[in-house]
């Protein structure tokens, strides 16, 4: 079997790892993606298409798009799913020369190699090279396996474009208020190499260093997080940790040196964790988050350390009091990352998915 993931950019370094699960099982597998990433994660095949979000006007248009379509980033497209739909007779024009544009140079990349000789095609964030869909249509035509990965706004705020989502034979996530948005959506955890990813014990100086990475401060609450920390260092031998704007090898590294590690405190950018948590997890540390009803009946039991706005401060406390509560906590994030994130279970999910949905 063939496996083909397409995808606008390369941004967790996720991708290598699929392409190593797939490979494990015995399948040939490859990703494309649009534009060549802008950071340090790998590459295989890009189709180096023009007018793509890494140019400056174009992120203005797109924000402008979006303030159009519904406000703000935060603020969600109606529907379940929600349909997308130009915003305005501008940006369907965009799309509709941006796509012919690059189609030659998409044709050419598909040609060179092969890409239409695949069994099963991943199109991550629910999107097609061709905006209107018509590289989907014609695989689906010749009775290709066509998946969807969404992973937040790509579904919260964009919606699903009706041309894809009508030939999408599996749909994932691993957002989980993303589940409801979409009838028939599968849950998918994040994987993470557990070999690469491991707890890295530092000699203890008597202070204490508390981490918290973001791309977007206001989304995750970062400035309240950064303020107490701050604060709490007039009682507590605090370092605070602001990973922001670096190299994710840098990320991690910064990570690692790191006791306790907060995620967010808001579910405006998604719910619960993400790809930093199930790092900071993997690494034995003890990890705080928002965790709201609905993600806590999901999970089930799990390690995070659950805080909002309002208990932030009484469990950071907690874990900066009692040493031996974040070393027990460390060792159960490891087990359950082991259990619920490493690469062969997540692979067994995905292949069992295949199956359910005809594709194997």
């Amino acid at each position: 079997m063939k496996v083909l993931y397409i995808a606008p950019e390369n941004v967790t370094g996720g991708f290598d790892l699929f392409i190593a699960g797939h490979r494990l099982r015995g399948n040939e597998a490859r990703y494309v993606l649009f534009f060549r990433t802008q950071f340090e994660f790998g590459e295989d095949i890009c189709f180096d298409l023009k007018w793509m979000p890494t140019l400056n006007h174009i992120r203005w248009l797109k924000a402008i798009s979006q303030r159009w379509r519904n406000g703000n980033e935060t603020v969600e497209s109606k529907g379940n799913p929600p349909f997308w739909q130009p915003a305005g007779r501008l940006e369907a024009a965009f799309f509709k020369i941006r796509d012919a544009l690059n189609a030659r140079q998409i044709r050419r990349v598909i040609d060179k190699y092969g890409l239409n000789n695949f069994d099963i095609y991943h199109f991550e964030q629910g999107v097609d090279p061709f905006r209107d869909g018509r590289w989907i249509v014609e695989l689906a035509g010749c009775g290709k396996g066509i998946v969807c990965f969404y992973h937040g706004s790509d579904l919260r705020n964009r919606g699903v474009i009706e041309a894809v989502h009508k030939w999408s034979r599996l749909n994932l996530t691993s957002e989980i208020d993303l589940l409801r948005r979409l009838s028939g959506m599968k849950y998918l955890y994040l994987p993470i190499d557990t070999e690469a990813v491991k707890p890295q014990p530092r000699t203890p100086d008597g202070r204490i260093r508390i981490g918290h990475s973001a791309r977007n401060r206001r989304l995750k609450g970062s400035d309240f997080i950064e303020n107490l920390v701050k604060r709490l260092s007039e009682r507590y031998p605090l370092d605070w940790v602001m990973i922001e704007n670096v190299t994710h090898r840098e990320a991690r590294r910064m990570k690692a040196g790191c006791d306790i590690f907060i995620d967010q405190i808001t579910d405006l950018g998604g719910w619960g964790y993400g790809a930093s948590s199930v790092e900071s997890l993997a690494m034995g540390i003890p990890t705080i988050t928002r965790i709201n009803a609905e993600v806590a009946a999901f999970l089930g039991e799990h390690p995070f350390i659950a805080a909002d706005p309002t208990t932030l401060e009484s469990r950071l406390v907690e874990l900066i009091e009692e040493p031996q509560l974040r070393e027990a906590i460390g060792e159960q994030a490891r087990r359950w990352v082991e259990a619920r994130h490493s690469l062969p279970a997540v692979m067994d999910c995905l292949y069992e998915y295949y199956r359910e949905a005809g594709l194997i």
